[in-house]
């Protein structure tokens, strides 16, 4: 019948709908995205399923930094053992950044997001008291905050400093060449690195 709506089998939708709960993907985009999956060979789509399987089941978290790997410790922890510099970031893609750019030899922590009341994200959400002491166990000299530029943020941070009263540790963060509300996972490398060069004291 004319007008009549057209309704997508049970199954794309599920595969749509799988797609739209990623973030960054509108209904639009997941939709085209499962035709596109669909209009390839069915060992291509086997193949996809079957890398996702993979990840899921090789990737962990770091026991220490909290970073993606398949290994525990990670490469980067196990290999800058005795580091007295820790950077302090939300999520595990934060880190790339900083080694594409070569610029930071340190250790890093990934924190696990952010203070977000509104969210239901409070200190027990994140990994702070095993950060605190990480900090004291291992002696860190430095810790860089490099959580973004939100308010969020900014109030996790006051929380970790607040946290860290009396412990002998210098405490830094990135220099605002950063926008307000960027992810750091999408910031040119120039950009990061004299954010990081100039980063200032807390």
């Amino acid at each position: 019948m004319v007008g009549e709506a057209v309704v997508e089998p049970p199954s794309l939708e599920k595969l749509i709908s799988e797609f739209a709960a990623l973030p960054g993907i509108g209904h639009k985009t997941a939709r085209r995205l499962a035709y596109f999956v669909l209009s390839k060979s069915k060992d291509r789509a086997l193949s996809l399923s079957q890398s996702i399987v993979d990840a899921c089941e090789k990737v962990k978290h770091c026991s220490l930094c909290h970073s993606f790997a398949e290994e525990d410790p990670c490469p980067i922890c196990r290999s800058r053992t005795g580091a007295k510099t820790i950077c302090l970031v939300e999520k595990s893609s934060d880190i790339l950044p900083f080694e594409n750019a070569g610029i930071y030899k340190g250790l890093y922590f990934v924190l696990g997001g952010v203070l977000s009341p509104l969210d239901g994200i409070g200190p027990e959400n994140l990994h702070i008291s095993q950060l605190v002491e990480r900090i004291k166990s291992e002696k860190i000299e430095e810790v860089i905050f490099a959580l973004g530029s939100s308010p969020e943020a900014d109030s996790t941070v006051l929380l970790i400093d607040k946290l860290l009263a009396g412990v002998p540790v210098k405490r830094s963060s990135l220099a605002r060449g950063i926008p307000m509300g960027s992810e750091l996972e999408f910031i040119d490398e120039i950009t990061m690195l004299r954010a990081f060069e100039s980063r200032t004291g807390i």
